[in-house]
């Protein structure tokens, strides 16, 4: 969902919250009324956070088609046609990038606040650690002038037979963003069927 989207619903909600609760004083309140207002408050922040959750994950997806990208160079070099040749064995400022990709997830994913997903965002926020701190721990392979093109493709290329330098956490950090994506558009999606029951309760109150 866009975020101009999102903040037209949120206006529109928090106008009708306001009109709602103006006019009249505390005691002439409909109880059963003034009951639906924290409702649609608590619904509010749910999809807001929700809908926050859905754009940080396309963000970090992106930041993982970088790395995927990037691991389309390993043992390779621009030629003067625009295509790529072969330079075996000089991978360590491609490792170095994918390193400061996937602090940076990291740092995005540490941000995300949202109680009905918070289990799914702890799940990819570890495997993203996981994969930083392997890549880390392999740096007597990886942080070295001529990183080999097999220990490259072993911490960042995910389709490689082995996986023992980072790739394998690569995989499960990206099969993890995938299940937290679903379940934040799943949510979302709940959340705004309950606001248009409220909704319309609300205006059929009114009639």
């Amino acid at each position: 969902m866009k975020k101009n989207t999102l903040s037209a619903i949120l206006m529109t909600l928090f106008l009708f919250i306001s009109c709602n609760n103006s006019g009249g004083d505390t005691a002439s309140t409909n109880p059963d009324e003034s009951a639906k207002g924290p409702d649609l408050t608590v619904i509010s922040k749910k999809i807001t956070d929700s809908n926050a959750v859905v754009l940080v994950v396309k963000e970090v997806e992106a930041l993982l088609s970088s790395i995927d990208e990037l691991s389309k160079a390993i043992g390779k070099k621009i030629r003067n046609d625009g295509t790529l040749d072969n330079e075996a064995n000089r991978n360590e400022s491609l490792i170095a990038g994918a390193y400061e990709i996937s602090k940076l997830i990291t740092q995005k994913l540490s941000v995300l606040n949202s109680e009905e997903l918070k289990e799914k965002i702890k799940e990819a926020k570890d495997c993203s650690e996981k994969f930083t701190t392997k890549l880390r721990d392999s740096h007597a392979e990886l942080g070295i002038q001529n990183v080999q093109d097999d220990n490259a493709k072993r911490a960042i290329l995910k389709t490689h037979g082995n996986k023992d330098k980072g790739a394998k956490e690569l995989k499960e950090l990206s099969e993890s963003l995938e299940k937290l994506s679903k379940a934040a558009q799943a949510a979302l999606a709940i959340q705004f069927k309950s606001l248009q029951v409220l909704l319309w309760q609300k205006v059929q109150k009114n009639l």
